[in-house]
C-alpha cells in the first residue's frame, strides 16, 4: 500500500487559527517557553486574541510574556468562568488528559503545524508532489513503531489535529535514551546547534560520564555565553565549544528570524552574521573530530546544507546522526534524499 493511501482524513477539515478566531471564550495559553512564543506569532498572524497566559509556579520578577499577563492556574479559574486553552508546552498528551477535568475549560487546543514558522497544513499537493520518496522514506523504516509514527505525523499536519500523534508520544525518550542509538564509553560527539547544552548533559548521563570527547557548535552570542558558564559549573572536561554554525562552506552566514524559529535565509533582508564551519573542515583542523561518532544536529531549515558539508565524515566514518527536524516536511523529504546522497 503506498504512504499516502495510510493517511486518514478528516471531511471537511476547518483549520485551528479559524477555530480560535471563532472562539468567545477568554483564551489563555499554558506555558511561556519556547513553544509559547511560537504560539504568540501564530496568534498575532492570524488576529486571534490572548487574554492571558499561566505557568505551574508564579515568578514574583515576571507578570508579563511577550506583553501578556502572567497567571496562576488557580487566578484563572477563579476569575473567569467558560475559558478556552492553548497548551503552550510540548507535552500535548498529559495536558489534555489534566486539562479536561477542569470543568470552566471549555476547549482544548493543541497546534500541531506551530514550530520554526511552519504554520499551513500538509496540502494533498505535496503528497502528490514527492509521492515517490514518501514511499521510500516509508518503506525503509526498520519497524512497525516509526512507521506508525511517520502516518501519525502526516495525519496530524494534514487535518490540523494534534491528536493523532498521541498514541505514539513516548514521555521517557530523548536522543540517546531509545533502542536505536546503543552508546558506548568510547564516543565523540558532535552537538550542532547546541543552544545552551540541553542536549549534551543527557549523553554525559546515559554514558556515565565516560565519553572519548565532545564538540559543541553555537552561534548565538547569549547562549554561547551559558554554554559555557554550563560547561563551567558542572566540571565537565573534553569538550571543546566552537561559536560557529555548520553549513556547507566556510565563511559567514545570514541568521535570520528568533533564536528558536530562526535559520540560515541568504537572501534575507534583516540577519545576523554568523561565523560558519564545514564539518569536514573542522575535521582537518581539530584531532578529535575525526573520531566523531555521533552527530546531534537541531537546526531547523539547513540539515542538507550542513550535511552536505560533512559529506567526507560521513562516508568515512559512517557516524549515527540524530536529526530533528524542526516540523517541516519539505526538509524532511530533502534531508533523506541528502543522507541517501
Amino acid at each position: 500500500m503506498k504512504f499516502a493511501e495510510l493517511i486518514k482524513r478528516d471531511e471537511n477539515v476547518i483549520p485551528m487559527y479559524e477555530k480560535l478566531r471563532n472562539d468567545k471564550n477568554a483564551i489563555f495559553m499554558w506555558g511561556t517557553g519556547a513553544l509559547a512564543r511560537n504560539i504568540c506569532q501564530y496568534c498575532t498572524n492570524y488576529g486571534i486574541t490572548l487574554t492571558g497566559c499561566f505557568v505551574n509556579t508564579l515568578s514574583e520578577e515576571k507578570e508579563y510574556f511577550e506583553s501578556i499577563p502572567i497567571f496562576s492556574l488557580d487566578e484563572v479559574l477563579e476569575e473567569y468562568d467558560d475559558i478556552s486553552i492553548i497548551i503552550a508546552h510540548s507535552n500535548y498528551a498529559e495536558g489534555v488528559e489534566f486539562l479536561k477535568n477542569l470543568k470552566k475549560v471549555k476547549k482544548i487546543y493543541c497546534i500541531s503545524s506551530i514550530c520554526c514558522g511552519v504554520w499551513e497544513n500538509i496540502s494533498i499537493n505535496f503528497l502528490n508532489k514527492n509521492e515517490d520518496i514518501l514511499n521510500e522514506i516509508y518503506d525503509n523504516l526498520q519497524d512497525k513503531w516509526s512507521k506508525k509514527c511517520m502516518v501519525s505525523y502526516f495525519e496530524s499536519r494534514m487535518n490540523d489535529n494534534a491528536s493523532y500523534m498521541f498514541p505514539y508520544f513516548k514521555n521517557d525518550l530523548d536522543y540517546y535514551k531509545n533502542d536505536i542509538i546503543k552508546l558506548t564509553d568510547r564516543e565523540t560527539l558532535l552537538d550542532i546547534g547546541a543552544c545552551i547544552g540541553a542536549a549534551i548533559w543527557p549523553f554525559i548521563n546515559a554514558v556515565e560520564g565516560k565519553y572519548n570527547s565532545i564538540i559543541a557548535l553555537e552561534p548565538d552570542h547569549e547562549n554561547f555565553e551559558i554554554l559555557e558558564k554550563n560547561i563551567k559549573d558542572r566540571n565537565i572536561s573534553n569538550i571543546l565549544l566552537r561559536k560557529a554554525c555548520a553549513y556547507e562552506s566556510d565563511g559567514y552566514v545570514r541568521f535570520a528570524g528568533d533564536k528558536e524559529q530562526g535559520g540560515i535565509k541568504e537572501d534575507a533582508e534583516s540577519f545576523i552574521l554568523y561565523p560558519a564551519v564545514k564539518i569536514d573542515s573542522l575535521c582537518e583542523e581539530i584531532e578529535s573530530a575525526k573520531d566523531i561518532s555521533i552527530i546531534k544536529i537541531n537546526f531547523p531549515f539547513s540539515v542538507p546544507q550542513i550535511l552536505d558539508g560533512a559529506s567526507h565524515l560521513l562516508k568515512c566514518n559512517k557516524p549515527r546522526i540524530i536529526i530533528r527536524i524542526g516540523f517541516n516536511e519539505d526538509v524532511l523529504v530533502e534531508t533523506y534524499t541528502k543522507i541517501k546522497e
